[in-house]
């Protein structure tokens, strides 16, 4: 990978982490979707190759007095902000959950960086036309070059939850996002809080132009334990809006309390979707070695 003399390489090791429990969400603002569904999410070991590299990579220790945290893709880049390098491990190997990660150290979830990479001018066009793969391969080599970071994959049987069209069939709309919005790449997604008839307090996902294997992305984060794996077989995107109970209630796919959807009912209700329990083989990243990076 080219790297610029003149990037930036300073870091402080020593500075405390601010909190960064929305990364994921802020991450999928980021992704790029390719119209097209997978049966499971890309494994680690896949060869992907980009037709271009980063020209200048920057990375420095996040300020902890910044407590803003995002993940935004740039016409000509990528700029992360108070990321652990956790998190850019699951986005850069197309992972779902950070414990598909074994053998990380305590500091690559606690310490925090701020990473920007560039292409060259020349490079512009063709970046705009990659693919979300091609992209994260794209970002591996930083981890390598500047982590030291090295891996392989392994596969574990473990519970999941298959996202699928439910009996009824779809309730989803195709999307009204023009293909010349500034979004239109990615999709929006924004998540905030409702109140339903009775004044209960509901969680709220508001979707325009948005693919099936990101919002089963967005479920797996949603408290349920398991991935959430896209077998939908739809390959547009959509807009919608889902709105369903509190945290407490949301993983519950019996609760006792009925008066406002747990977000089983929700998807079943809502989008004409349904989470079905399975078992199945998912990758996991194991670390062969990693490094800090030095201050200086």
């Amino acid at each position: 990978m080219r790297t610029s003399e003149t990037r930036d390489k300073r870091l402080h090791l020593g500075a405390s982490a601010a909190m960064f429990a929305a990364i994921i969400f802020a991450g999928l603002l980021a992704q790029i979707s390719r119209g097209q569904t997978r049966s499971d999410p890309a494994p680690p070991s896949e060869s992907v190759t980009a037709p271009v590299q980063f020209d200048v990579v920057s990375v420095k220790m996040h300020s902890p007095e910044n407590r803003d945290s995002r993940m935004q893709l740039l016409p000509d880049g990528v700029r992360l902000s108070n990321l652990a390098l956790q998190d850019l491990i699951v986005q850069e190997y197309g992972l779902v959950l950070s414990d598909q990660i074994a053998g990380l150290p305590n500091w690559a979830n606690s310490e925090r960086f701020d990473i920007e990479a560039k292409v060259a001018g020349a490079d512009v066009a063709a970046f705009k036309k990659l693919t979300l793969d091609q992209v994260r391969a794209m970002g591996r080599p930083i981890l390598a070059d500047r982590f030291k970071f090295a891996s392989h994959e392994e596969k574990d049987v473990r519970p999941l939850y298959a996202l699928v069209v439910a009996k009824g069939g779809s309730k989803l709309q195709l999307s009204t996002l023009s293909s010349d919005d500034r979004d239109a790449r990615t999709g929006l997604i924004g998540m905030g809080h409702a109140s339903s008839s009775n004044g209960a307090g509901m969680n709220e996902l508001t979707a325009r132009g948005v693919a099936m294997d990101r919002l089963a992305r967005v479920l797996s984060q949603q408290g349920l334990g398991r991935v959430v794996l896209d077998n939908t077989g739809l390959t547009g995107r959509y807009d919608f809006k889902l709105t369903w109970a509190p945290d407490s209630v949301a993983a519950d796919p019996n609760p006792t309390d009925t008066s406002v959807p747990s977000i089983f009912t929700a998807v079943s209700e809502q989008l004409g979707l349904k989470l079905e329990p399975q078992k199945g083989p998912l990758p996991v990243l194991v670390v062969d070695h990693i490094e800090a990076p030095s201050p200086n």
